[in-house]
């Protein structure tokens, strides 16, 4: 999903955007210590993006995953995958 402010995020891949989500974070966390306020304000709002593109991403990988089994009759059947929150 593209919006106007998505900067190409929408364009990465799960594994770039969390590299360059990594990137920011260890920039902000002092990494980086001449970042003025104004920039740690835009890294901060990138970061935020990307996050959100990860999670939306992991979303989709979650709905596609399905685990095959066999019923009674012994068909192999589709089974939703169920994360980790359903144990």
């Amino acid at each position: 999903m593209k919006t106007k402010n998505d900067n190409g995020i929408s364009e990465l891949k799960f594994e770039e955007a969390m590299e360059e989500l990594e990137t920011i974070i260890d920039r902000l966390e002092g990494g980086e210590p001449t970042l003025t306020l104004e920039e740690s304000l835009e890294l901060y709002k990138r970061g935020v993006l990307l996050s959100q593109h990860c999670k939306q991403a992991l979303q989709r990988a979650q709905q596609e995953v399905n685990i095959l089994s066999k019923n009674l009759e012994g068909d192999l059947v589709e089974i939703p995958f169920q994360g980790e929150d359903h144990v």
